[in-house]
């Protein structure tokens, strides 16, 4: 019943899914937990929805396409804050390159011994070497080394998640308040998300942001291949 709507119905799953983001919104401004995130929140009801109808994830998928078509131009959107903030930005560029360096050097390492320790099969850990950038980028350098595209995904929205989620507690504990530090950790470790969630704070750390986001996922183009060939 509920797939047939979602079919008839061509934008059904995307007021679902904003519904959901709304709620996880309210909750947070009434809340202002880390764990209150609204895109968690969302996540979770979403998933929820569909177990609870047992509602078919490719159709409600398909029905909320527009949201994946948006993802790239909202991404692109992400120049304007850098622009804004360029000269700061050229005068700390080495620290964004080499930040950005060791972020995905460190994550690719992590991933691969994860995998050797838990035994994965190499098709899911590929499946997971790209779960650091963006998702546009991570999709299409997942399908170009073979791997699985929905693993990729979820590792991708993990990742987003669980570092917004976590960051305010990360920062306090290691006192770390610079802008452009917290910029760059949010950026390289959450991407879209932990820019989306920079922004917040100020425009200088969602420049930084926008920035590491944009470097990490070109440098992980580079370095991606080189470890699914380590992998394999």
């Amino acid at each position: 019943m509920v797939d047939h709507l979602l079919e008839t119905t061509k934008y059904l799953g995307l007021f679902i899914s904003l519904g959901a983001f709304m709620i996880g919104l309210k909750l947070n401004k009434k809340y202002p937990y880390a764990f209150m995130n609204p895109l968690l929140i969302g996540t979770i009801l979403v998933m929820v929805l569909i177990l609870v109808l047992d509602v078919e994830v490719v159709v409600f998928q398909k029905s909320a396409q527009v949201l994946s078509d948006l993802l790239t131009p909202a991404t692109i959107c992400l120049a304007v804050p850098v622009y804004r903030q360029f000269k700061i930005l050229r005068e700390n560029s080495w620290v964004v390159l080499i930040s950005c360096l060791a972020g995905m050097i460190s994550g690719l390492v992590t991933i691969i011994s994860l995998a050797l320790i838990l035994r994965m099969s190499e098709i899911t850990t590929i499946s997971t070497l790209a779960r650091s950038s963006t998702m546009a980028i991570a999709l299409d350098t997942t399908e170009l080394i073979g791997g699985v595209a929905g693993i990729i995904v979820a590792g991708v929205i993990f990742a987003g998640i669980f570092g917004t989620v976590v960051s305010g507690m990360i920062f306090s504990i290691f006192r770390i308040e610079e802008p452009i530090a917290k910029g760059l950790a949010l950026g390289a470790a959450s991407h879209a998300m932990g820019t989306a969630e920079s922004l917040k704070a100020s425009e200088l750390q969602g420049a930084m942001s926008s920035l590491a986001m944009v470097v990490s996922g070109v440098v992980m183009v580079g370095l991606i291949p080189l470890a699914a060939l380590f992998v394999q």
